[in-house]
């Protein structure tokens, strides 16, 4: 059985390019270059950064292994939204690594002119707009989902608690009457 797709599941779909499309026009519209003045240091900072969230991924996936029998996980399986979730996480990942790869090569070429190195840098520029709100819907999903875990867990540990207090209840009331009749 499908679940059927909703306006909030296109518009969560949509605005990353939707906005990258945006970024990318008025960057060509205010005639962005590689030639910028700190490029270099612009392109070493994207390269860490894409590291970071390669290994903030990497860690929250194997975080998501651990969690994959919780009530909020068998809830995404049972809403049958795992696909889109799968295909967020997927496509997040992917993203990152091409950013990676396309800012290494544009710090090689960086020192040359010509028409390849403008088209890499066009590139460039979409692919780090799509990244920057493709990672920030992934890791807002992710964040949501271990926090929504963080508390049913705990919501599961009072509830408990609560089932302990009356056991203790009922202990000790059966100890008062216990006492009362000798």
């Amino acid at each position: 059985m499908h679940r059927k797709i909703t306006i909030g599941d296109i518009i969560n779909f949509l605005y990353p390019t939707i906005f990258t499309i945006i970024i990318f026009l008025l960057a060509n519209k205010l005639n962005c270059s590689y030639k910028v003045k700190g490029m270099n240091n612009v392109l070493s900072s994207i390269i860490t950064f894409t590291s970071i969230v390669i290994a903030f991924y990497t860690s929250m996936y194997g975080i998501l292994i651990t969690i994959k029998d919780s009530r909020i996980m068998k809830e995404i399986r049972q809403n049958h939204v795992n696909g889109i979730f799968k295909y967020q996480l997927y496509e997040s990942l992917i993203i990152s690594f091409i950013v990676l790869i396309l800012s290494i090569f544009l710090q090689i070429s960086i020192n040359y002119s010509g028409k390849l190195e403008e088209i890499l840098f066009e590139c460039w520029v979409f692919c780090v707009s799509y990244f920057a709100f493709s990672t920030y819907r992934i890791i807002n999903l992710l964040l949501k989902i271990i926090f929504a875990t963080d508390a049913q867990e705990q919501i599961s540990k009072n509830e408990k608690s609560e089932e302990q207090k009356r056991q203790q209840l009922h202990h000790i009331n059966k100890l008062n009457r216990q006492e009362k009749n000798n």
